[in-house]
C-alpha cells in the first residue's frame, strides 16, 4: 500500500512536481511550464524561475533515463522506488529554491496531498 501511494505521488511529480490540488487535472509537459506554474502560484522572482527550470529539466531527464533503462518486466517495485527517490530529490531542490515564506506555503500545500510528509524530505536540503 505504501509503495502504491509512493508511486502515485511520483506520478503527480512527473506532471508538475506539485500536489494534485495545484494540478487540478492538468498535466504540464515542459520544465518551463512547471516552473511557471510555481512562479505564478508563489510569486517567484525571475532568478527563482530560472533555477526551477533547471531543477525540472534534471528531474525529467533522470526520470526518462530511469524509464528508458527498464525492461518492461521491471516496471514494478524497483523502478517505482527509483522514480520515487527522483521525485523526492526534485522536491528537495524545489524547496531549496524557495524562500522561507514560499517554502512554508509549499509545505502546507504538499501536506494536503501527502499528510505527514510535509517538509520531511525537504528540511534535509538545508543541512
Amino acid at each position: 500500500m505504501a509503495l502504491a501511494l509512493g508511486c502515485f505521488a511520483a506520478g503527480i511529480v512527473v506532471g508538475i512536481v506539485l500536489p494534485k490540488t495545484f494540478a487540478a487535472e492538468r498535466r504540464l509537459e515542459t520544465p518551463q511550464e512547471d516552473a511557471q506554474f510555481l512562479a505564478d502560484k508563489y510569486g517567484l522572482s525571475a532568478e527563482q524561475y530560472h533555477r526551477l527550470v533547471m531543477v525540472f529539466e534534471e528531474y525529467h531527464r533522470v526520470d526518462l533515463n530511469i524509464l528508458r533503462s527498464a525492461n518492461p518486466s521491471e516496471l514494478h517495485d524497483d523502478i517505482r522506488a527509483e522514480r520515487l527517490l527522483n521525485s523526492r530529490k526534485a522536491d528537495q531542490r524545489v524547496r531549496f529554491v524557495l524562500d522561507e515564506k514560499q517554502r512554508a506555503l509549499y509545505d502546507r500545500d504538499e501536506s494536503i496531498l501527502r499528510p505527514g510528509a510535509s517538509g520531511s524530505a525537504g528540511k534535509q536540503e538545508n543541512r
